[in-house]
């Protein structure tokens, strides 16, 4: 594909700002919605991250890979405030019945809004080449040390397009391989859809957890189980939980399938006063997966196939 025609300093610099309107909008730069439209009227040649057994068994199910798609969202997370940081504690939420764990608002909205941005970017990739859905889509995620306050999703994924059958003008996004995804629409299913959810809760340690913390001798010196932070964590999951499962339900989904988790977790320490501190527990837990419903029910069920990875 030519560069085509040179352009003026000023016709550049008037795509740049058309472009950060558009990234500004959640949509892509100009450039990138050039180069996809022109991957949608060439007909034989592709890019993909699908291997081998996955493309034929992708093309055996009359889909066609197109090109590798992708979306990106880098955002600034705003100030939050913590229990025991003093001041105005606003921006929280209490998960538990006892106030032991609370949603921190602020950093739990970054996490959501952020991957939100990322995955439309990746829908609106595969939409512009002609895709009928995305397969094998993955997420990153970063944080930097030259900046706490700044979070970053990548997405990326393969388009494919049907060759036999009108399917949605939005394409739809799964996790699942090409060949999970091929065996799925054999038998009589199709994605409704990613849906994921983020919550980054403070659980706060309570006097017994702290006690055998740092008691000197009797329990500090005993194996046992630090049950705030195990509640925390359940509390966690079943808040991140509850917004897949919402965004499930919205789309008419049937089940879930591919259910990834993802957890980490830093220390807080907050002084009491008087010499006497505590050890708090910021969590943050992901869960992505693939929203599925039924076409139909076929009388015979298809022949399974048995993946083995070679690697």
């Amino acid at each position: 594909m030519g560069r085509g025609p040179r352009r003026s300093e000023g016709e550049e610099q008037a795509r740049a700002e058309a472009s950060l309107r558009e990234i500004e909008a959640g949509g892509l730069p100009l450039a990138a919605q050039e180069r996809l439209r022109e991957v949608g009227r060439r007909k034989r040649f592709f890019t993909s991250d699908l291997s081998t057994n996955e493309f034929l068994l992708t093309r055996e199910a009359a889909f066609r890979p197109l090109t590798q798609v992708m979306g990106s969202c880098f955002y600034h997370v705003g100030w939050q405030w913590t229990p025991g940081s003093g001041g105005f504690g606003g921006g929280v939420n209490p998960v538990s019945g006892g106030a032991e764990s609370w949603e921190l608002e602020t950093q739990t909205e970054a996490w959501n809004e952020a991957r939100r941005l990322a995955l439309g970017r990746l829908s609106e990739e595969a939409r512009l080449c002609g895709a009928d859905a995305v397969v094998g889509v993955r997420l990153t995620r970063g944080r930097y040390d030259w900046s706490q306050d700044v979070i970053e999703f990548v997405a990326t994924g393969t388009a494919v397009a049907s060759e036999r059958y009108e399917l949605h003008d939005t394409p739809v996004l799964s996790n699942l391989s090409g060949q999970e995804f091929a065996a799925l629409f054999r038998h009589g299913f199709w994605p409704a859809g990613l849906v994921a959810g983020t919550t980054v809760l403070y659980v706060i340690a309570g006097p017994q957890q702290q006690q055998a913390r740092f008691a000197f001798g009797g329990s500090r010196f005993q194996n046992q189980e630090f049950p705030d932070f195990t509640r925390g964590l359940y509390d966690a999951r079943r808040e991140a939980m509850l917004r897949a499962t919402r965004q499930a339900h919205e789309r008419g989904a049937h089940g879930l399938l591919g259910v990834s988790i993802e957890t980490s977790h830093e220390e807080r320490e907050v002084d009491l006063g008087g010499g006497a501190k505590r050890t708090d527990l910021v969590l943050t837990l992901h869960v992505l997966a693939t929203s599925v419903f039924e076409l139909e029910h076929k009388e015979e069920d298809p022949p399974v196939y048995v993946a083995v990875p070679l690697s």
